[in-house]
Order: structure tokens, then sequence, then C-alpha cells
């Protein structure tokens, strides 16, 4: 229901059908300081576990889309405590499995070659 909506620059509906405006929707920028400041007023009245999840662009995931405001630690929610994209390792893995490809045909190429002498 959101590719339509947001493709004539409507908000998505989960956000505006939302009764309590917890799912909001709009320029990443202008959200993370909408939730800057509610985990700031959180903090002024004592909450002091207040926190973002998934807000910092350099943590394991570079930042998300979507981001969650927590009161307690994120294993409490079911989310990990340090996120990481599995993808994000993924150009070394090519370079080290084309490396390791090399190497086992260069050892084959050798072993052949040195066999038959």
């Amino acid at each position: 229901m959101c590719y339509d909506r947001l493709g004539v620059g409507m908000t998505p509906a989960c956000a505006q059908a939302c009764p309590t405006e917890s799912i909001q929707y709009g320029p990443l920028d202008e959200l993370r300081e909408r939730a800057a400041a509610r985990v700031a007023t959180l903090h002024e009245r004592g909450v002091a576990e207040a926190r973002l999840y998934g807000h910092d662009p350099s943590d394991g995931v570079g930042g998300d889309g979507a981001f969650f405001l927590l009161l307690d630690e994120p294993e409490v929610y079911g989310l990990p405590p340090d996120p990481v994209v599995t993808t994000r390792d993924l150009p070394k893995m090519w370079k080290r499995a084309g490396l390791a490809a090399l190497a086992m045909a260069a050892a084959t190429v050798a072993a052949f070659v040195g066999g038959s002498s």
C-alpha cells in the first residue's frame, strides 16, 4: 500500500493511520532531529535508558532508513546489540575466494606439470 502512495507524493498508509504517530515518515535528517529531541526530552524526564537504535550512520549497518526509540537494551526487544550488515564484507570475501581459486588452479597445474617429468 506504499509504492502507489509514494509515487503520487502521499504518506505511507501505516504512518498516516498510526493513532499514536509512532510511525513517522519524511526526510531522514528531519526524522533524526525529531527523534533526538524526543530522546533528550525523555532523558530530562528521568528515562535514562531511552536511546535510538539504527540511527547512527557509523554503526554496523551504516544507519537505517528506519530507526527505533528503545526504552531498554536492544536485546530485550530481540534486536542485536551491535547490528552488522552481513553483505558489508562481500567484496573482500569474493576477492579472497578468487585468490583461493587461483592458488588451487596453480597448484593443480604445478602437480600435473611436475608429475609428468
